[in-house]
């Protein structure tokens, strides 16, 4: 498997992500291959979407404007030491999601709208582009996990491929049958690709990987969030989240 990242020029406010990455493309002299997979870092889609609000360049996440951008955002607010944790779109995710790095002081970059819709329309475009059978997008955006420290990268939409591969009652090497494995095919992707992307000033919002074991199709597929009594970590959350994420998740 290969894992190129594109570096792109400056992206703007109300760019048209298409025609974005088509430029760097091209500055690369690159083109897109049947079964590549493209990511796309949640930020520039936000940006090119409009997804830019103002607030005040010295306060903190947990401060007056900063705090209720975030509680509109993702409704309720469970604080940390950092920050918030919230539930948004059915994504456990820091802050809503806001981002302020990489934005001019002053403003903030909220989180893209209908990722999962906007990773199939762009797919679309540039398959039909590019004479492709099979391409699988990906828009991603990092996050945290448990007891872990450090960053990695999430799916927050994804298309042309199968997302999450089902492994249960297929058999190890001792033919047990697996009762509960799945495969976060999209997630594992994207960190695969937040290596080459960065975090910082690396200026590098698209990276395409090749060769990927990925089951391409071009059918929608189910969304990756699960129901919070279902999750792993459901026994450490409080009566308050558990209350919460489970309305926000059945009306979502």
């Amino acid at each position: 498997m290969k894992v190129e990242g594109l570096k792109s020029a400056l992206i703007k406010e109300k760019d048209d992500i298409v025609e974005v990455i088509e430029k760097a493309l091209e500055s690369h002299q690159k083109t897109l291959q049947e079964k590549d997979v493209l990511v796309i870092t949640s930020k520039v889609l936000a940006v090119c979407q409009g997804r830019i609000d103002n607030i005040d360049g010295n306060c903190s996440y947990k401060e007056g404007a900063f705090k209720n951008l975030i509680q509109k955002e993702a409704g309720e607010l469970f604080e940390t030491d950092f920050g918030y944790l919230t539930l948004n779109e059915g994504h456990l995710i820091p802050n809503a999601g806001i981002d302020r790095s990489n934005v001019p002081k002053g403003k903030v970059v909220l989180w893209p709208e209908n990722s999962p819709q906007e990773a199939k329309r762009i797919q679309e475009i540039l398959r039909k582009k590019y004479n492709l059978n099979n391409l699988g997008v990906i828009i991603s955006d990092s996050t945290c996990s448990p007891l872990r420290p450090g960053v990695h990268s999430i799916s927050i939409g994804n298309f042309g491929f199968e997302g999450v591969e089902d492994c249960r009652k297929h058999h190890d090497l001792y033919n047990n049958e697996m009762k509960v494995t799945m495969k976060a095919v999209a997630d594992n992707l994207a960190t695969a690709a937040s290596v080459v992307m960065g975090e910082t000033n690396e200026s590098t919002p698209f990276v395409i990987i090749s060769d990927a074991p990925a089951k391409f199709t071009n059918k929608a597929q189910e969304e990756h969030t699960i129901e919070v009594d279902k999750d792993l970590f459901f026994g450490i959350y409080n009566d308050k989240f558990k209350k919460f994420a489970s309305n926000k998740h059945y009306k979502e």
